[in-house]
């Protein structure tokens, strides 16, 4: 049987096994990878890849063994810098390295919006230690957010109304943070009314935007 295209899919947990499920119905072949055998989307792939997503190695390896026609990232805790390196050298990853890279580190498309595109956004800083996320929350004020630059689904993530609570607070991030950096963002404390999610759909046709999407915040 041909297939359209082969597909490395980077984690295969629910949000994967939907993908396959479609990827599939499309013709396309499709080999789920993720930390452990037997993942949702593994039940329904054409193959399977069994390896940590952190290990660069392992990573590449899976890469030129199937020399996939995409590379689509699914998980957040992902070795990005290899992923850049297979696009450099004609992967295809989707919808790019860089995005992979801004999206999965908070820290990273935090300097984005703030640094580069000079956005306005609540007061921020960094801290890989305890004593550095002390320095932050005097600098920034009380209340605060306090999230690991790396996590998904929330966890990690406090809001922290004063100095009582920040220890506890960074230890619960440390604790849930995702991949192997122990750095946490923290953040001015906005109590805001609504909130807007704007999906966006990169296809051979350009970019399309999916009509926005409001969370109404009630206290």
């Amino acid at each position: 049987m041909s297939h359209i295209a082969t597909i490395l899919l980077l984690g295969s947990g629910e949000l994967g096994r939907e993908f396959v499920i479609s990827a599939k119905r499309l013709g396309a072949r499709v080999i789920a990878c993720d930390s452990y055998d037997n993942a949702p989307a593994m039940q329904l792939a054409d193959g399977r890849e069994v390896f940590s997503m952190l290990d660069g190695d392992a990573l590449r390896a899976a890469a030129e063994k199937h020399r996939p026609d995409l590379i689509v990232p699914e998980i957040e805790a992902i070795r990005t810098e290899v992923l850049a390196d297979l696009e450099a050298e004609g992967f295809t990853i989707v919808p790019s390295a860089r995005a992979a890279q801004l999206t999965m580190n908070r820290d990273a498309i935090r300097d984005l919006a703030a640094g580069e595109l000079g956005l306005t956004t609540s007061r921020y800083g960094y801290a890989e230690s305890f004593a550095e996320a002390e320095e932050v929350a005097a600098r920034i004020g009380y209340p605060l957010v306090m999230k690991p630059v790396m996590s998904s689904s929330g966890k990690g993530q406090s809001k922290v109304d004063g100095p009582e609570a920040l220890e506890a607070a960074w230890q619960y991030a440390v604790a849930n943070m995702r991949g192997d950096r122990a750095r946490v963002i923290c953040e001015q404390f906005i109590a805001f009314d609504y909130e807007i999610t704007l999906l966006t759909v990169r296809h051979k046709n350009g970019i399309s935007f999916c009509p926005p999407i409001g969370h109404r915040q009630d206290r």
